[in-house]
């Protein structure tokens, strides 16, 4: 699975910075389609690039709790 953490990155608070995220709402992410679809494999340059472009920031909405497309 391509969802890890870079070696490089830094911890914050003395954890992977993933783990900022909760588990449940990590795994609805990497199953949405717009992060199959948008962000699979960016980057940190084209993660910045990818943030710019949005105009919009959301959470989860739904019965099921379903990230919203632009989290």
């Amino acid at each position: 699975m391509a969802n890890r953490t870079d070696p490089l990155a830094k911890s914050i608070h003395g954890t992977n910075p993933q783990n900022l995220v909760e588990k449940i709402v990590r795994s609805k992410i990497y199953q949405s389609t717009y992060w199959k679809e948008q962000c699979f494999g960016l980057t940190a340059e084209t993660l910045v690039d990818k943030a710019m472009e949005l105009d919009h920031i959301g959470g989860t909405y739904g019965g099921n709790r379903k990230p919203t497309p632009f989290l």
